[in-house]
């Protein structure tokens, strides 16, 4: 199983959303996790209630958020606005209020990842 490790600034948020997105659609032999730079101490509540109206609400992590030196073997590593070490991939929201508009932009990120990740 390869691992891919979604990290943002405080783990809490944008990376869980972008992890429970990915793991809907996860192409077969791949799995999400997600970490911040400096983890903050709890999941996001609104994450938690964006991701409440989705489909990938199943596929959210609710345990406390880790650092991504926490995270043992990666085989890729996407920073969501920000530069983690061994970032494969670094994406620069479009929407940076934490809001639908937000949450959609990181669905189709996610999505678009997990299918080229499928074709490979």
């Amino acid at each position: 199983m390869r691992t891919l490790l979604f990290v943002c600034p405080h783990g809490a948020g944008k990376s869980r959303m972008a992890a429970a997105f990915f793991a809907r659609v996860a192409p077969p032999g791949w799995e999400a996790t997600s970490a911040g730079l400096d983890p903050g101490p709890e999941l996001s509540p609104t994450a938690a209630r964006l991701l409440a109206e989705t489909d990938a609400a199943p596929h959210l992590d609710t345990a406390p958020p880790r650092s991504v030196a926490s995270v043992p073997s990666t085989s890729r590593i996407v920073g969501i606005d920000c530069s983690p070490p061994g970032m494969t991939e670094r994406w620069d929201l479009g929407n940076q209020a934490f809001d639908t508009a937000m949450r959609e932009e990181i669905r189709a990120q996610a999505e678009t990842l997990a299918a080229n990740l499928g074709e490979s």
